[in-house]
């Protein structure tokens, strides 16, 4: 009888260590899916941001190229080529529209005016990294209204 009971401890033993085995790597490979799993969406390019800038341009010229220009004047008018919509339904706080005949914002990169005026650099540039975040057409007209207005002052 001595020899059965041992066997069954042996063989009892056995499915224990085995039981052990099997859930470690178990174990080891839940780790290695969470792992993989983990590198796959830090990998993934971000989604871009979709601003609901529907309906027609007010502005039908189109943007001159960035490369005719440098520094952030290229950077405005390589982003306001890339979201027309936004820019054009912005307001323009140099009051080009009034001095200048200007349509909206979008207007003054079919020009050079852009290049030379740090105002309609910053409001594009302030566009551009808002709707990178997300920001809905309505959130970032009110946020550079907001961050720009400043008096009309006739330049003489």
């Amino acid at each position: 009888m001595s020899k059965r009971k041992s066997r069954k401890n042996k063989s009892s033993g056995r499915n224990q260590s085995g039981g052990t085995k099997k859930s470690t790597l178990a174990v080891f490979l839940v780790a290695i899916v969470s792992v993989l799993t983990g590198v796959y969406f830090a990998t993934q390019p971000p989604a871009e941001p979709q601003a609901p800038a529907t309906g027609q341009l007010i502005e039908f010229r189109p943007v001159l190229p960035a490369s005719r220009f440098s520094g952030k004047a290229a950077l405005a008018y390589k982003y306001a080529a890339e979201i027309p919509k936004v820019i054009d339904s912005q307001f323009c706080y140099c009051y080009c529209k009034r001095d200048h005949g200007h349509k909206t914002l979008l207007t003054c990169f079919t020009n050079n005016h852009g290049a030379e005026c740090g105002v309609c650099i910053e409001e594009v540039l302030y566009s551009y990294q808002l709707y990178k975040e997300g920001k809905t057409l309505d959130e970032i007209v009110v946020a550079v209204d907001k961050k720009f207005y400043r008096p009309y002052k006739r330049h003489l």
